[in-house]
């Protein structure tokens, strides 16, 4: 898991500008400016029919925003 997971949104938005996040339950638990590898980590961590959708999220962090998907 990242270490980051207590990090305000902040300190988020400038470490991982451009990049691809994988939430859950809020928590940061992978990074990566790949959205393929963000993909496979969430279907390998959290498949489908043991975890629920809205405990699991995928967000870019643009400049300065964070943007849901």
């Amino acid at each position: 898991m990242c270490k980051c997971k207590m990090m305000k949104e902040e300190e988020i938005l400038k470490k991982f500008s451009g990049e691809w996040i994988l939430l859950f339950n809020d928590k940061i638990v992978d990074h990566s400016a790949n959205i393929e590898d963000i993909l496979e980590t969430c279907e390998k961590k959290y498949p489908e029919d043991k975890y629920p959708n809205d405990e699991i999220k995928i967000s870019k962090v643009l400049d300065r925003t964070l943007k849901e998907f």
